[in-house]
């Protein structure tokens, strides 16, 4: 139980609207200026008069960029030139700026005090959609705790089975496989998966473990019982997220809008309790086969909030089956939804049907993991689509169907 207290979470707490999601902490800096005087965070050498007044100026320029988080009420307003030693983080702004956003999380605030410390620290949490200027020491420290973590896990292996996988072609696809269970993510993880598939009803006792066993490495939750879910289950969601990369996957449109509708209510509750939030996305799961098809949803899917992702799981290749997932695909393709195919296995014939449907994400079961890697360095997407077309017309045609072993054998 979370013990209470009356210190305020912060000097000054802002509540917004996130345009780029996000954690990110730092000093404060009011790049706006609110009193007339010099420029704050810029190097005070810019405002010398001649030579000898610049080498005047004791300065010391430091080792490391100082990591900020600008507050400004339009970024169109901001001056020319940031110090170089200045690193921003992340922004806080009065008025939504023009297309492209920052990278960094932004958060949209309807009105900013009138006068803020030059150099507060600053916590911008935009999961949550709240800033805190000059936290209190527990959030501070629940928040830096946070971060550490976070720029840990999301470290990517560089070396060995762990490096991505590029196509014959060049193009990047993440490969992921399939765990059985909560223990397994562990052994997923290190085996080089890029991202684990993972269908399970319970959520892990030992959310640290589970996070620092995955190392920053996306994990695809399915859970047929989304629907149904209260919301302290939904708020637990949103806690994990922020130390797992998390992607939650449901069965059915209806409750992907459910469960967008669900995570907005856990969000406000918990948003006010001032702990860190993370990204927790929504997307489909679909049971590939010959009866079911998204074409009929169509109107749905458009009216609606889109998934993150769709992703197939499929049992068995046939004919009706590949028929059928290519006429999805191309309809999620059109709406600019991520595609991903959970496959049976990696046979050669299987991955050239799969890169066909160019998806960008691919799961495996774990223990053919490294031949699909392997395989998927020597086949071309192109090459496996314009084979697909074809296919699709002559299934059955021996030929066509050795052609996937084929390429990989001339390439080994």
């Amino acid at each position: 139980m979370r013990e209470l207290t009356s210190e305020p979470p912060a000097k000054w707490t802002l509540y917004g609207l996130p345009l780029q999601k996000g954690l990110a902490l730092g000093v404060g800096a009011p790049l706006y200026l609110p009193t007339y005087g010099s420029p704050i965070w810029f190097d005070p050498r810019l405002f010398a008069q001649d030579e000898d007044e610049w080498h005047s100026i004791e300065y010391r320029m430091p080792t490391e960029p100082v990591e900020v988080v600008g507050i400004v009420r339009d970024l169109s307003d901001l001056p020319p030139v940031l110090a170089p030693y200045v690193r921003v983080v992340g922004w806080i702004v009065e008025r939504a700026p023009d297309p492209p956003l920052p990278q960094t999380p932004t958060l949209l605030v309807p009105k900013l005090p009138a006068l803020l410390p030059p150099e507060a620290t600053v916590v911008l949490d935009a999961n949550a959609g709240v800033a805190y200027i000059e936290p209190s020491a527990a959030v501070l420290a629940r928040y830096q705790s946070q971060i550490l973590r976070v720029a840990t896990h999301t470290r990517y292996h560089l070396e060995g089975a762990h490096l991505p996988v590029t196509t014959w072609d060049g193009k990047r696809l993440q490969t992921g496989c399939v765990a059985a269970e909560w223990m397994q993510t562990a052994a997923a993880a290190q085996s080089g998966a890029e991202l684990v598939w993972l269908e399970s009803e319970t959520l892990p006792d030992d959310i640290a473990a589970t996070a620092h066993a995955l190392g920053g490495k996306p994990l695809w939750l399915y859970d047929p019982q989304a629907p149904a879910r209260d919301d302290p289950h939904w708020q637990r969601l949103l806690r994990m997220s922020a130390e797992l990369n998390l992607t939650l996957l449901v069965s059915e449109l209806d409750a992907l809008q459910e469960a967008y509708a669900s995570l907005e209510v856990a969000r406000e509750t918990l948003r006010t309790e001032h702990v860190p939030l993370g990204r927790l996305e929504i997307g489909l799961q679909v049971e590939s086969s010959e009866s079911f098809s998204l074409a009929g949803e169509a109107p749905l899917l458009a009216g609606q909030e889109l998934p993150y992702a769709v992703c197939w799981r499929v049992p068995q290749f046939t004919k009706a089956v590949a028929d059928a997932l290519w006429g999805q695909q191309s309809l999620v393709r059109r709406l600019g939804i991520r595609r991903a195919l959970i496959l049976p296995d990696a046979q050669p014939e299987t991955l050239g049907i799969a890169l066909g449907m160019e998806p960008q994400f691919l799961f495996v079961p774990l223990e053919h993991l490294d031949d699909a890697k392997t395989r998927l360095m020597r086949l071309s997407v192109t090459e496996c689509r314009e084979w697909l077309l074809m296919r699709l017309r002559r299934w059955r045609d021996p030929d066509l169907r050795q052609q996937p072993q084929r390429w990989i054998e001339q390439r080994a």
